[in-house]
């Protein structure tokens, strides 16, 4: 599969863009945390975690079609580190909506 530069600069800044919430609910549910703030810091944490959770259910989906059309040898060096990026959170999102909904503990 043939990818411009332009087509890869796109692609990586829409998935930076789509990080940004995940990654800042993070950051300040952690300084929350760490200040031991009375709001409740720890639900930014565990939003965050959820939201990257959905959000890694949504794009691995996008990639694994594209490595099923285009086969794991064609992807670009990005499009293979996003899917496993991706899988990796897939499975920390899946155990922590797991957690929340109270089925494992």
């Amino acid at each position: 599969m043939q990818i411009t530069k332009r087509k890869l600069i796109i692609e990586g800044s829409l998935n930076v863009l789509l990080l940004l919430l995940p990654i800042i609910l993070f950051i300040a549910g952690g300084f929350g945390m760490a200040e031991h703030d009375s709001s409740h810091p720890d639900v930014l944490v565990l939003g965050g975690s959820l939201l990257m959770g959905g959000l890694s259910l949504v794009m691995l989906a996008i990639y694994a079609f594209s490595w099923r059309q285009h086969g794991w040898r064609q992807l670009s060096v990005l499009r293979r580190s996003l899917i496993v990026f991706y899988g990796i959170w897939l499975i920390i999102g899946l155990w922590t909506w797991l957690m929340f909904l109270g089925i494992i503990s």
